[in-house]
């Protein structure tokens, strides 16, 4: 199921809302950048109505909740923005060096601010938590998104943490087979899609793993349906793209995340061995 657009849901349903309600909507409406980055009580506040009139809102629109509806505007906000700027977004033959470097480095700068939107503090404390008292951590991942769970890979041996990374189908699969309840399946497939991360997802839960996805915004998937805890990426891609960079340089900011607030929650552990594993040159 695709991202519903949810400004012109708030369009579509403001004349049927109630009075306390279309204030709200109006604010947004007005104010969708400012919106983006508010809680639901500074939403609250600033369009005078309780927090409980943006809960009925949200359900009014065919969301979950607020957090929903902050993901949907945040990706509605991102493919508008993304469609107003082709002329600066795609690269074309005719572009000068100068003229890549400066649309290279924008894409990814807009990838990482959408991503720090997208997934909030609870998300990521969540998956630390899952880190934390996992058994054994097993990474799947194809293509560039393989690349992605390697790095968190040598990140994550250098704390000693009991992890397996294979760049082999087949082996990955077996890793999937081989897990328990005590351990933790960490899903990367930009897309959602990867048949092959699908398929290893699926053998992990059916053993009894919890599963973190780490995926593109606005799209369902069976992958997200699988996962205990989704973390996104944005969606500033095509699904059937050449190459992959700002997509790539998302998911690795989801891992510097991921690993840092790891650090940071066993940081007497992890120092003790990242002393240890340094190697003198």
């Amino acid at each position: 199921m695709e991202q519903r657009d949810v400004i012109a849901l708030l369009k579509e349903n403001r004349d049927s809302a109630t009075v306390t309600e279309r204030n709200a909507i109006d604010y947004v409406l007005s104010h969708p950048e400012e919106v983006m980055g508010m809680s639901i009580h500074e939403l609250a506040d600033a369009s005078f109505v309780s927090s409980s009139t943006i809960s009925r809102m949200c359900r009014h629109l065919g969301l979950s909740g607020y957090r929903q509806f902050q993901r949907s505007l945040v990706f509605e906000l991102a493919r508008r923005r993304d469609s107003e700027r082709t002329s600066i977004g795609d690269i074309s033959p005719k572009d000068s060096v100068r003229q890549t470097i400066l649309k290279v480095t924008r894409k990814n700068m807009e990838s990482l601010a959408i991503t720090e939107k997208l997934n909030d503090v609870e998300a990521i404390e969540t998956c630390v938590a899952m880190m934390s008292d996992s058994e054994t951590i097993n990474l799947f991942g194809m293509g560039s998104s393989l690349l992605s769970a390697r790095d968190l890979y040598y990140k994550l041996i250098r704390a000693n943490v009991r992890c397996n990374i294979n760049d082999d189908w087949h082996v990955q699969l077996v890793n999937a087979t081989n897990m328990g309840e005590g351990d933790l399946a960490i899903a990367f497939s930009y897309s959602g899609l990867t048949h092959e991360v699908i398929s290893c997802s699926r053998r992990a839960k059916k053993r009894g793993a919890r599963l973190i996805a780490i995926t593109r915004a606005g799209h369902d998937s069976e992958l997200v349906r699988l996962a205990d805890q989704t973390l996104y990426v944005a969606s500033t891609e095509s699904i059937f793209r050449s190459s992959a960079s700002a997509s790539r340089i998302s998911q690795l900011d989801i891992v510097d995340i991921l690993f840092t607030a790891y650090v940071n929650r066993n940081y007497e552990r992890c120092s003790e061995w990242f002393e240890r594993n340094y190697i003198e040159r």
